[in-house]
């Protein structure tokens, strides 16, 4: 958000000390002390407390299962949901994303590019034990991630270039990109497709189909993808059968984003 001239005179400093604390457990993923929070955000331990009392008065911070330690509470994930159900784009997919899920009897997700990261909005299990470890809510790092491959087919060289920048890009398999260049190829590599199968390129034993959502403008809003462990899939009907599967779905969600492209 661009600053206002009156930032001094809007900006609530106790707010944004209270909502840091979110996100530095957030980031964390295991609970932390007082001190540790405090050292994070640079506060005294009186302040950080005082910070730490009111959230965990309201639900958003729960003791953690070492004595004095802290972690995220329910109401924050509370939060969470309520924010993935005000996204127009999960209700209309929703329908669709169980018929897939029906239909391969592998794990359907609907996912966004929200920063660097790709963020599931939606997410049906499949029924069978083979289900997906990716969940409504699970974030991963776009560059490295088919999905994230797909959703970076909006972004001309220059715009990827800035996008690679700021970023530590280490593989997490052979087949991760760990350039401008590598990830450029990956991208046009999937617009030109229109869509990416990927067998272990983000973990050993895991394989996907993702497929790109444009809207009423042609621009890709989000990704419709199946996942699970390699046992869930029939390779042989790999592009007979999941491809034109997930890539119809996409269209159909994209139909009713105002799309009218191929």
């Amino acid at each position: 958000m661009q600053e206002s001239v009156n930032h001094k005179v809007y900006f609530v400093p106790g707010l944004h000390r209270g909502l840091r604390v979110l996100e530095i457990l957030g980031d964390a993923g295991a609970p932390m002390s007082i001190s540790d929070i405090g050292r994070a955000m640079d506060l005294s331990r009186s302040s950080t407390f005082r910070l730490i009392y009111t959230l965990k008065q309201m639900g958003f911070l729960k003791d953690g299962e070492q004595k004095n330690t802290y972690t995220l509470g329910a109401r924050v994930l509370n939060l969470g949901f309520a924010y993935l159900n005000q996204q127009p784009i999960t209700s209309i997919a929703r329908p669709h994303l169980a018929d897939l899920r029906d239909r391969t009897e592998v794990s359907a997700h609907l996912s966004v590019l929200e920063g660097s990261d790709v963020l599931y909005l939606g997410s049906h299990q499949a029924r069978s034990g083979f289900v997906s470890n990716m969940v409504t809510g699970t974030r991963t790092q776009a560059y490295a991630s088919a999905i994230g491959w797909c959703l970076l087919g909006n972004l001309n060289d220059t715009e990827l270039k800035a996008f690679c920048a700021p970023l530590d890009m280490a593989p997490f398999t052979e087949h991760t990109p760990t350039s401008f260049e590598m990830l450029r190829e990956r991208v046009a590599a999937a617009r030109t497709e229109g869509h990416v199968v990927s067998r272990g390129f983000r973990e050993p034993g895991g394989s996907s189909v993702s497929v790109p959502v444009r809207d009423n403008a042609g621009k890709i809003v989000a990704c419709v993808s199946i996942s699970g462990p390699d046992s869930s899939f029939d390779f042989k009907r790999i592009g007979s059968f999941y491809v034109p599967e997930t890539m119809a779905t996409a269209m159909k969600i994209s139909r009713e984003l105002g799309y009218g492209g191929d």
